[in-house]
């Protein structure tokens, strides 16, 4: 087989050679006509006749039909799909079916072609309410300003756009607004940006090419400010009702972000509440106040966040309770006694009642009050006493003691001591006559017993 295929090889070559020669001649000299096709846009003609109905429209399919037509073979590499014009006419949509014819022309090369149709010959048109819709716009930024910096405010130009398109359409967008990127920024910026869609939950969506925004393009201007945290300064005045005490303040917020020039927040330090405002002169319960932040900011100085400004102020008055509480003679110092004197108390335990807060007075133990009586002076008999108590300070108010009289007793430390030292020597000196009389004794029965 390969001997047959191979056998007058050269043969066979120019035999296809001179077989595509004479086909190629004939072709050129007959020049036959052949189909071709071009895909060629669909033009919407006589939008307006919809519009004016309040609707609008969209392609069941795509947006190209492919045209085809007869052309010369020779002339075929000539033919471009610009050559052609594909439309349809709205004015002639039949409402029924919502179909419509498309037309086809021929813009260049008449000479060229012939016979050029559309296919597919019809096209659906999907028509809807048409909808406008105002939206106010927002500015989304991301990115992070440089340290320490913040946007101080933020204004678009215009501050709302109008949305028209299909009902379907417009009903996905929930709020318009544009998108900047703050990242680094440290000083004010302008420039343009185009509207972006957005839905309930605040992402950006993509519509229909068949909704308009009018503007298209929104100018906007961007304040960067130096910002500065601030702690709030309460001045509280006054005096709670009798009975009752001012405990402190509580506030909603206790330190703020404001904005402004480097040179404005140099010297501010802190925001002040005055005491004109905040007053519990006679209060018997917490006196709660909300005061707008921004009435207390010096000029040129504003909230880093406009939320911030109305902060709740509660100024705490509790009702003073009272306890009372039981020293015995171990709890008290008595100070400056005699040392030959005894003193006791009678009777032997000593109330006292204080009034505080309650919370402060059911930790107070009875050695935290340092009671002491002075001794000073007191002679043998009974004397009314003074109880001093240096531990009470500001946080509680003696009320009442209990009467006690310190009896004073012969026979004190010193005394004591002289009776023992007397004794002691009492019981030397007896030792002492008796060791006398035994060495008498003695030196006697030596002397007679030397005579004899």
């Amino acid at each position: 087989m390969k001997e047959k295929l191979i056998n007058n090889l050269g043969l066979k070559i120019l035999s296809c050679f001179l077989a595509f020669f004479v086909w190629l001649v004939v072709v050129n000299v007959s020049n036959p006509e052949v189909t071709g096709s071009k895909e060629v846009p669909l033009e919407i003609v006589n939008e307006q006749v919809l519009t004016k109905a309040g609707r609008t429209y969209e392609l069941g399919g795509k947006d190209t039909v492919t045209v085809y037509f007869d052309v010369r073979t020779k002339d075929a590499y000539k033919i471009r799909s610009s050559d052609f014009r594909a439309y349809v006419d709205l004015a002639e949509l039949y409402d029924v079916t919502g179909s419509v014819q498309v037309k086809i022309e021929v813009l260049n090369n008449k000479e060229l072609v012939s016979n050029a149709e559309s296919r597919p010959g019809v096209v659906r048109i999907q028509t809807e309410e048409l909808q406008s819709k105002q939206f106010s716009l927002i500015m989304n930024t991301y990115g992070n300003l440089a340290e320490d910096y913040a946007v101080n405010k933020a204004v678009l130009t215009p501050d709302h756009v109008t949305v028209e398109g299909p009902t379907s359409q417009v009903g996905l967008i929930n709020h318009v607004g544009i998108e900047l990127n703050v990242n680094g920024l440290e000083s004010s910026t302008d420039g343009t940006a185009e509207p972006v869609f957005y839905d309930a939950n605040g992402n950006e969506i993509t519509v229909s090419d068949r909704v308009s925004v009018n503007p298209s393009e929104i100018q906007y201007s961007l304040e960067i400010s130096k910002v500065k945290n601030l702690p709030l300064d309460f001045e509280v005045t006054g005096t709670a009702a009798s009975g009752y005490q001012y405990t402190g303040v509580e506030s909603s917020a206790k330190s703020v972000s404001v904005l402004g020039l480097k040179n404005s927040l140099a010297s501010v330090n802190k925001i002040t509440i005055p005491s004109s405002v905040l007053s519990v002169s006679g209060a018997t319960q917490d006196k709660v106040v909300t005061v707008n932040l921004n009435d207390y900011l010096p000029e040129d100085v504003t909230l880093a966040n406009a939320d911030d400004a109305n902060v709740t102020i509660r100024l705490k008055v509790e009702q003073l309770t009272t306890r009372m509480i039981s020293l015995s003679e171990s709890d008290i110092s008595m100070e400056n006694g005699a040392d030959y004197y005894h003193y006791h108390l009678s009777p032997a335990r000593i109330e006292v009642k204080l009034q505080g807060l309650k919370e402060d007075l059911d930790t107070l133990k009875a050695a935290d009050l340092k009671a002491a009586i002075n001794l000073s002076g007191m002679q043998l008999g009974n004397h009314n006493g003074t109880l001093n108590m240096s531990g009470l300070g500001k946080n509680f108010k003696l009320i009442s003691v209990s009467a006690f009289t310190v009896e004073v007793t012969a026979g004190g430390p010193a005394a004591q001591l002289e009776q023992t030292t007397a004794a002691e020597e009492e019981t030397t000196e007896t030792e002492t006559g008796a060791e006398n009389d035994i060495t008498k004794s003695q030196n006697t029965e030596t002397n007679g017993a030397n005579a004899g």
